[in-house]
């Protein structure tokens, strides 16, 4: 039934005390309401961190062996030095090793992990030194640690984000020189032979909440460009010197020839597909004379090992494995031939990425 509006029952009484109970009781039956979630008074809802990323799953794995990788290096440097007639060639080794370890590491740390470890608190993801039971003892264990690193480094190379896919690509081929001049120095272990870029697959499931993350293109096609010529001038460079030398020399030379001139046309093919500038080869190249003639081996695969880094850094996923082969296989061309690599082949310090994560 209806009432009239100037009914008095229409319009019933409430105390103060009443409606102030009427309030809290409607502020509590939403509180209740299904679906609301809870509501805590006094502070924050508990965080929930974001499962890691490809990048820190192959950051754990890499930092834990170049721990490993150090220790072991500084048992070794200790027995050398222990020894009444050190070899200098493995001194040489074992300190560019000591020199080179802590810096590759540094770089592989995030914003958060560098903080914590620069307020002298402890980091999860490993220490400097590893336990002594964990690092090799001798020549062939260290060269095991740095194969088992060399790889592991590829494989990641292969997947991480573009930014940290430059400096593992730049470990990577610092460690295959390491191995193959500790090899060469101790005559011991083995270094298995590289794979080849068919080889190189996807190895680790990428978590559903990883954004995917490769370079510019305009990067991509300029160190795309750079690859090429450098491919094409290698090529151009072994059949010169193979044209002044003779037998097994001139056979490795002319292999080597081959080898860049096929490389530089699959580079090429890339380019064409993947709209970017396709180099062309020319006749002839200029080359240096004098004392620079003698390094033209040494100059062509640091040029190879520096523009084919700056492509993985640069390419997209699927392109990253011709490049990342081509840069770990001029980094064992240099074996013998120089005596030290920059821990990072391509990168300065002030080149190396910063990551937010912790």
């Amino acid at each position: 039934m209806l009432l009239p509006i100037g009914s008095r029952s229409a319009a019933p009484s409430f105390t103060r005390r009443r409606l102030l109970s009427t309030g809290t009781a409607g502020v509590l039956a939403l509180i209740a309401l299904p679906g609301c979630g809870a509501i805590r008074f006094g502070g924050p809802a508990t965080y929930t961190p974001p499962p890691p990323g490809i990048d820190d799953l192959y950051r754990v794995d890499l930092l834990e062996l170049l721990d490993r990788a150090l220790a072991g290096a500084q048992i070794l440097r200790d027995a050398a030095d222990a020894a009444q007639t050190p070899d200098p060639s493995l001194s040489v080794v074992l300190e560019d090793l000591i020199i080179s370890l802590p810096i590759q590491r540094t770089a592989l740390l995030t914003g958060a992990q560098a903080e914590r470890e620069q307020d002298g608190s402890s980091d999860p993801t490993g220490s400097a030194a590893a336990s002594s039971d964990d690092a090799p003892q001798d020549g062939a264990g260290m060269i095991a640690v740095l194969v088992e690193l060399r790889e592991l480094a590829v494989d990641a190379a292969r997947q991480v984000s573009g930014s940290l896919a430059r400096p593992i690509a730049a470990l990577a081929a610092h460690t295959a020189w390491s191995a193959k001049g500790l090899q060469r120095a101790t005559d011991a272990g083995e270094v298995p032979a590289l794979r080849v870029p068919e080889d190189l697959v996807a190895s680790r499931e990428v978590p559903d909440t990883d954004p995917p993350s490769v370079g510019a293109e305009v990067d991509y096609h300029s160190t795309l460009q750079d690859a090429q010529q450098q491919e094409w001038y290698a090529g151009y460079v072994h059949e010169v010197l193979a044209a002044r030398t003779t037998d097994d020399e001139r056979t490795q030379h002319l292999a080597l020839s081959d080898r860049h001139r096929e490389r530089a046309e699959q580079l090429g093919t890339i380019a064409e597909e993947d709209g970017g500038p396709v180099v062309l080869r020319q006749a002839v190249y200029a080359l240096p004379g004098g004392e620079l003639a003698a390094q033209l081996p040494t100059l062509v695969a640091q040029g190879l090992l520096v523009d084919h880094i700056a492509l993985v850094g640069a390419a997209p996923f699927g392109r990253r494995p011709l490049p990342l082969i081509a840069a770990l296989e001029a980094a064992e061309t240099l074996v013998g031939r120089v005596e030290t690599m920059d821990p990072l082949p391509s990168l300065a310090a002030e080149d190396l990425p910063t990551s937010d994560g912790g």
